[in-house]
């Protein structure tokens, strides 16, 4: 099965729009879940990640320069399958990617660290994007790409 990048979900146009593309979210850090029983029935789960873009630029201490940060909500509704592991104090992405089963869209969160899950859904919406460009460099991919994970 392909990966979707995006386009299989309701509002993913504020992706493509902060980024210019749709990004791996590679090193971007899973801060909250919350699991809700929604009134319509269905059960949702949604995703607060702190995201970036990785430049080639390099800063004094030697890490990749981040740019384009921000912070995303996405969610899950309809939640037919879960496998939820590992949410820890650092919950750091090596990779996010979403595909088409059927009628339905399988989310899976890769982990360099901490948490990683995968989820098939009836639905996946991004409920929102907020640039965000005064975080310290601890609060959003740590000192920078691959700077941030430590060894458990």
């Amino acid at each position: 099965m392909a990966h979707l990048k995006g386009e299989s979900t309701v509002n993913s146009e504020v992706i493509f729009q902060h980024f210019g593309y749709w990004p791996d979210f590679h090193d971007a850090e899973v801060m909250k879940v919350t699991f809700e029983a929604l009134p319509t029935l269905r059960s949702a789960v949604t995703f607060t990640i702190n995201a970036f873009e990785m430049t080639n630029k390099v800063t004094e201490k030697g890490y990749f320069k981040l740019t384009k940060r921000c912070q995303i909500e996405i969610q899950l509704t309809g939640i037919k399958k879960l496998n939820f592991n590992y949410f820890s104090f650092q919950n750091v992405l090596f990779e996010l990617w979403l595909e088409k089963q059927g009628s339905d869209i399988k989310a899976v969160f890769s982990s360099s660290v901490g948490m990683e899950a995968a989820i098939v859904a009836e639905e996946a919406l991004i409920l929102s994007l907020v640039p965000v460009n005064n975080l310290q460099v601890n609060d959003i991919g740590g000192n920078g790409a691959r700077g941030s994970a430590q060894p458990l």
